[in-house]
């Protein structure tokens, strides 16, 4: 079985709120948008909010999200108590 991981690519990360990171990945193909911009959203933003199958929001994603939020806090990039943006 062959490696699939992509080692060494550009990713950046930032708070948008308190309930929101943006993510930039560099796009591993050349163009014009090199990068991809997605967000990591944890499920307190929409804490009574569900699709209709009770399922949460695609950009919902509380694991992540706290291993992203616990890299901008050790980088001292996390502000508490930030508001919507």
């Amino acid at each position: 079985m062959s490696n699939q991981m992509i080692y060494g690519m550009e990713m950046n990360i930032h708070q948008r709120d308190e309930h929101t990171i943006q993510v930039y990945v560099l796009n591993v193909k050349e163009g014009k948008n090199p990068h991809h911009v997605t967000t990591i959203e944890h499920s307190s933003k929409h804490p009574e909010r569900t699709k209709a199958n009770g399922a949460p929001y695609a950009r919902v994603h509380d694991n992540l999200f706290h291993v992203l939020k616990e890299q901008l806090v050790k980088e001292g990039k996390w502000e508490k108590g930030k508001g919507d943006s």
